[in-house]
């Protein structure tokens, strides 16, 4: 049984890691209005710290909802005295960690670099003979961290996982943990009822549909909009709806496996939408029907997607968890499945 968090950090781990049933109604630019608008919830910041101590295995370990900055999303406390929190998404590719773990567990960003380059210098030879002094190969490290494809270089081990450093977010949790944690374990619950996810969990008796894992490992469902199939991306990291632009028209063009098209550094212009959320009916995931479920464009102005996302999502539904808090949901890699209970 793998452990999810030993807040030890490994240094020796730094590897090279259509408008539909409503008119538009507008979007607050506070937060926690936004996400209650969304999810048509509301959040307790003041619950969360006792959420996160609760009981917990190396296997069932307890999230709350109610973080603050990361209202809707799954976060979970490492384990250790450092007080390090980490949000699950599935949407993301990669684990992250920010600038605030480097502070949490005493090492400098200078000190971290320095860790990056001596590793380096003993085994990436190619990169030596291009930067051939240490200070060139430091400054190589602070350019390529701004790149998602090639930030590979410098990353912390949290027990059986590893983060890559992401020194451009600035956030209230310290890292993500996403399809790269995921995929460690046969199967993860996500019990979005007791708020608790289960590692290695037995089958979880539900509606279960095809899982398509894409090349650059997103999850993604056939789902159903007025009896018509749509296809969507299970994403924790997204607390609302986010439909494909022209959402139900029947023409949904999504290849998933041409990534190409829609990575981080996808440079094309990108339309913004108005600031305004819509309200669908008729949505069906497995056995569930969702009516008067809101969504809003990934594109809207102020939305904080870059463009390469934008891109993404303007073909590919967004699933995220204003589907599933009164459900439980499984991604079962056995037999490619996701269930929903």
């Amino acid at each position: 049984m793998k452990k999810i968090f030993f807040l030890t950090v490994v240094y020796c781990s730094l590897l090279i890691s259509c408008k539909n049933n409503s008119d538009g109604k507008k979007l607050s630019y506070d937060g926690k209005i936004l996400t209650e608008q969304l999810t048509q919830r509301e959040f307790d910041y003041s619950k969360a710290k006792e959420e996160l101590n609760r009981e917990r295995t190396d296997s069932r370990i307890p999230f709350t909802m109610n973080f603050y900055g990361c209202l809707g999303k799954p976060v979970l406390k490492a384990e250790g005295n450092n007080d390090v929190y980490v949000m699950l998404d599935s949407g993301s590719t990669r684990n992250w960690f920010y600038y605030s773990l480097l502070e949490k567990i005493n090492v400098t960003e200078d000190d971290f670099i320095q860790k990056v380059v001596e590793y380096i210098k003993q085994n990436e030879l190619e990169l030596i003979k291009n930067h051939p002094s240490e200070k060139e190969v430091a400054q190589y490290l602070k350019n390529e961290w701004s790149n998602y494809n090639l930030n590979y270089l410098a990353s912390v081990s949290f027990g059986d996982i590893s983060l890559r450093y992401d020194p451009n977010v600035s956030e209230t949790f310290d890292g993500v943990i996403g399809a790269e944690f995921l995929l460690n374990y046969d199967r993860v619950t996500i019990d979005f009822i007791n708020q608790y996810i289960i590692l290695n969990d037995e089958k979880l008796d539900g509606a279960a549909l095809k899982m398509y894992q894409s090349p650059n490992d997103e999850f993604d469902i056939y789902f159903e909009y007025r009896g018509q199939p749509e296809f969507g991306m299970i994403d924790t990291g997204n607390y609302g709806f986010t439909p494909r632009h022209n959402f139900g028209d029947r023409n949904q063009q999504y290849d998933i496996n041409d990534y190409s098209n829609y990575g981080y550094g996808y440079k094309d212009k990108v339309p913004i939408t108005p600031r305004v959320m819509y309200s669908y009916n008729d949505i069906k995931i497995g056995e569930v029907i969702y009516n008067n479920m809101n969504g809003a464009y990934s594109t809207i102005k102020g939305s904080g997607f870059n463009k390469g996302a934008q891109s993404h999502m303007m073909k590919l539904n967004g699933l995220g968890n204003v589907f599933f808090y009164n459900h439980i949901i499984q991604f079962d890699f056995v037999d490619m499945q996701f269930i929903i209970k």
